[in-house]
């Protein structure tokens, strides 16, 4: 088992109790219910199958996990919500959006990070969130052609975005604006999130980090020492603390 001798009880508690019960009211909240559920008891199997010394490999499972169950969401959405997808006016190489050092979950860096072929040279003078939304410097993995380079693995907030408006969105980058409010379908963005969240729950009552990280500086920090940090973070350390988004 991965997690050390005070998480194993807990987990143990977590796993006999089972997966969090299904409203079903309404199509939505079953829906939500459902996705939710899935995930919660998903990352408790993973954890509960980890060894201590496969700790990158566990990370690595649980960010594909919620990428998945991400990507089950979003289907999910447009099963609801069929009409929203004509609506989106996001096509490749439109990277107004992609100015920002983005505040993620941890998973999503370990995702980014075992997806690159080398590793990433990153420095940013300030983690306090509100400065990092005025930061308008293009993301360090926005490629020459305007194109993501990690694609396949970008992070769950980079999934869920998405802008009814490009000329809105042209203009927040143009004009700097900090508060970034672009038109959006908000409950297909919510979508992804649930599943984000069943893990986080699932940290928190694990006593894993929960708290968000800034992505170049993550990635960047487990391209030096992936197995490292992981291992240290999965235990209930704080390996991520030098590059944990700041409040102010």
């Amino acid at each position: 088992m991965l997690v050390n001798r005070a998480m194993k009880k807990r987990l143990k508690r977590l796993m006999e109790a089972g997966p969090p019960p299904v409203e079903r009211a309404t199509p939505l909240q079953e829906t939500v219910d459902s996705l939710y559920s899935a995930h919660y008891w998903r990352t408790l199997e993973i954890l509960h199958q980890g060894k201590l010394e496969q700790a990158g490999e566990v990370a690595i499972r649980l960010a594909r996990a919620t990428l998945q169950a991400s990507a089950q969401a979003q289907e999910a959405a447009t099963r609801l919500y069929p009409e929203v997808p004509a609506r989106i006016q996001c096509r490749a190489q439109c990277s107004w959006c992609c100015h920002e050092p983005l505040q993620v979950h941890i998973l999503d860096a370990v995702s980014v990070a075992s997806g690159l072929p080398t590793a990433l040279e990153y420095r940013l003078e300030t983690r306090i969130s509100s400065q990092l939304k005025r930061n308008f410097q293009p993301c360090p993995l926005l490629g020459s052609d305007q194109n993501c380079s990690v694609y396949e693995h970008r992070p769950l907030v980079c999934r869920a975005f998405h802008s009814l408006d490009v000329a809105r969105c042209k203009e927040i980058k143009q004009t700097c604006d900090s508060q970034r409010q672009v038109p959006m379908h908000t409950r297909t963005y919510s979508f992804p999130g649930l599943v984000q969240e069943a893990t986080l729950d699932v940290f928190e009552q694990l006593g894993i980090d929960r708290r968000p990280v800034v992505l170049g500086l993550a990635v960047a920090a487990l391209g030096r020492d992936f197995e490292g940090l992981t291992r240290d973070w999965l235990c209930g350390g704080y390996a991520f603390e030098e590059v944990t988004v700041l409040e102010g």
